[in-house]
């Protein structure tokens, strides 16, 4: 099978579990919501659809997870890899389905958002901003994949994932300022302006996250049984 086909019947399986659907429902639903409701308050319309993308990070995150781990619940994996037999070129094909569906489900989740706090708020649209803030969502849920190559398991590596990316940053946060290279933190300057790391450096602290856990990920999927 080619990798034209691996990907297409990734895409297939990805968008075809009701708990992804359920996943991409909600993410891109809930930021317009709560954008809608921020911008009644004292920020701008965009600052609040930018606020609204920090919930929309456990969304990308169980997409990032389901691309992978669905299929070791039970004995899927076992089949796909008689389909596709070399292991590259199957974790390839997930990881182009996962950027095809994420990719999707950011842009409207941006959208929704910018969309809602403008009929609140009536503010201009800051549209590079959003396409920063939905490539930093795309990016931060393959956290999610890696976590789910690794640990072979949802539970698991939804629970890996969401203590890195949503939990870990504020606790250490009150410590240590070491808590700005965290991937969340690091990788939310691309979109956001705040104290630390430039737009560019974040982005390259969230780059080398994903270098190294990808890396990690690759050998294991290639060395380990189904």
């Amino acid at each position: 099978m080619g990798l034209r086909n691996t990907v297409a019947a990734e895409v297939i399986k990805l968008v075809t579990l009701p708990a992804a659907l359920a996943a991409v429902c909600a993410t891109v639903l809930v930021p317009a919501g709560l954008a809608a409701v921020i911008a009644a308050g004292p920020p701008s319309a965009m600052a609040s659809a930018f606020r609204s993308v920090d919930y929309a990070q456990a969304g990308l995150l169980v997409l990032g997870v389901l691309s992978v781990a669905s299929e070791y619940a039970g004995s899927q994996i076992r089949t796909t890899l008689t389909a596709v037999p070399g292991r590259m070129p199957l974790m390839a094909g997930k990881l182009i389905a996962y950027l095809v569906v994420a990719s999707c489900t950011a842009l409207l989740t941006v959208t929704g958002a910018a969309l809602a706090a403008r009929l609140t708020d009536g503010a201009e649209v800051d549209v590079a901003g959003l396409l920063r803030a939905a490539a930093y969502l795309v990016l931060i849920g393959l956290l999610g994949a890696v976590a789910a190559t690794l640990t072979r398991d949802v539970v698991a590596a939804l629970g890996t994932a969401l203590v890195l990316v949503l939990i870990l940053p504020p606790v250490l946060g009150r410590v240590t300022t070491l808590a700005g290279y965290l991937p969340s933190v690091a990788g939310a300057r691309i979109y956001l302006q705040g104290p630390g790391l430039t737009p560019v450096e974040g982005g390259l602290v969230l780059g080398a996250w994903l270098t190294v856990g990808l890396a990690g990920a690759a050998l294991a999927f290639a060395q380990r049984d189904a």
